[in-house]
């Protein structure tokens, strides 16, 4: 009997130290969801040996995010791993969420910020209405109203929220300078804003179109007009006035001078006699109508007149001479101004043209193998020569004879 009892007892104390040895006892693992409906929890139920891992998962409903655990566990990440030292019953809390929906009209008109997303709820969001160029922010639509540009929203539900904008127009306002010189087209008006309007300014009878001034630069009289702002522009235009030259009808006559000229402006004109014998005798209507070159100030249409005179014949004068092979010859003949020569060149063989007092070439005459008539007139005063150059290879002489009248 001794010995049965003292067996049961060896087993009782086995089977103690046994029961605190891992695998040799069961552990419990359980959890709950807060609120019941924010989400459901994965791996969370069942029964476990001690030291077992487990790996747990929190999974939120549609309209909810995972925020923490309490409970056997804590921390704010989702997916975990639980270790059965004991039994556990973890609490996965949900926070209920909202969806913020943004949008602008029109599409493109400007921006919204922050971004659309999730929320929680009863959490506030300012929103930010941004208008892109050329437009401007006009009020809020949807599920809030307002005209600020900032607004803040409660998330007490899903909210779609829509920013209205307007497109900008700006003015043209147009000056002409002085009174009554032109026109401006478009003389004004509203346009919208971002385009290109091309602005012409066209002057009245007596003027001519000068520059831009206000809100634009520049020469040309039509230029493209950004509408970034309201613009005033300012069109100048100055005043001309109109100058003829009138020349006797019997006599040939070239004259400089003629045209168009501002108001004001003083105007070099000159005229020269281009039949012999007739030389510039004085205008009528310049500044001084007794020279040549004159000015005429622009201070009204001018209308002048240049006069000529007939000029007397001098005796006629021969030069007779010979020029060696290759060498020249000269004549010299001192005129005044406005002076007229006419006469006949001849040699064998011989060249000839006319300097001028200046040593330019006046008149090239050619070869005066034959008959050769020139006639010239005295730009300036002073000696005039013609030269007279053999074209002869063979040594010897070449005759030569040349005949002029002065007309004075």
């Amino acid at each position: 009997m001794f010995k049965i009892s003292k067996i049961f007892a060896i087993i009782a104390v086995i089977g103690l130290v046994l029961s605190f040895l891992p695998g040799c006892s069961k552990i419990t693992l359980s959890a709950t969801s807060n609120p019941t409906g924010g989400g459901t929890i994965s791996g969370a139920s069942g029964t476990y040996e001690n030291g077992v891992v487990v790996s747990v998962k929190a999974i939120p409903n549609n309209g909810y995010r995972f925020d923490h655990w309490e409970g056997g566990m804590s921390g704010t990440a989702a997916n975990i791993q639980v270790t059965m030292t004991g039994s556990k019953n973890l609490v996965a809390f949900f926070t209920k969420t909202y969806t913020l929906s943004t949008s602008t009209n029109p599409a493109g008109a400007g921006s919204i910020g922050p971004a659309m997303g999730t929320y929680d709820e009863g959490s506030t969001v300012t929103l930010i209405a941004s208008p892109n160029q050329y437009y401007q922010f006009n009020g809020w639509a949807g599920d809030v109203s307002g005209n600020s540009d900032h607004i803040t929203v409660t998330m007490t539900s899903n909210k779609n929220v829509i920013a209205s904008f307007n497109k900008l127009s700006y003015s043209i306002q147009s000056q002409v300078q002085p009174l009554g010189a032109g026109m401006v087209d478009p003389s004004g008006g509203t346009f919208e804003a971002g385009t290109q309007k091309t602005i012409t300014a066209t002057p009245a009878t007596g003027y001519r179109f000068d520059h831009w001034g206000g809100s634009i630069s520049g020469t040309a009289n039509s230029l493209n007009l950004m509408m970034d702002s309201n613009k005033n522009v300012i069109a100048y235009f100055t005043k001309v006035n109109n100058l003829t030259i009138s020349t006797p009808p019997n006599v040939g006559a070239s004259v400089k001078g003629s045209g168009s000229y501002d108001a004001g402006t003083k105007v070099t004109i000159t005229a020269k006699a281009t039949v012999c014998p007739y030389a510039f005798d004085h205008w009528s209507g310049t500044d001084n109508d007794n020279i040549d070159p004159t000015t005429v100030t622009m201070s009204a249409d001018k209308s002048v007149t240049v006069y000529f005179k007939q000029l007397t014949a001098g005796q006629p004068v021969t030069k007779n001479n010979h020029v060696t092979s290759n060498a020249t010859e000269s004549i010299s003949i001192a005129l005044n101004q406005y002076e007229w020569v006419s006469g006949q060149a001849v040699g064998g063989d011989c060249h000839a043209y006319i300097k001028s007092p200046d040593g330019s070439t006046l008149k090239d005459l050619g070869l005066i193998t034959a008959t050769t008539d020139f006639s010239f007139n005295a730009d300036i005063a002073g000696n005039y020569i013609i030269v007279v150059v053999s074209g002869g290879n063979t040594l010897g002489f070449y005759d030569y004879s040349v005949t002029y009248t002065v007309y004075h």
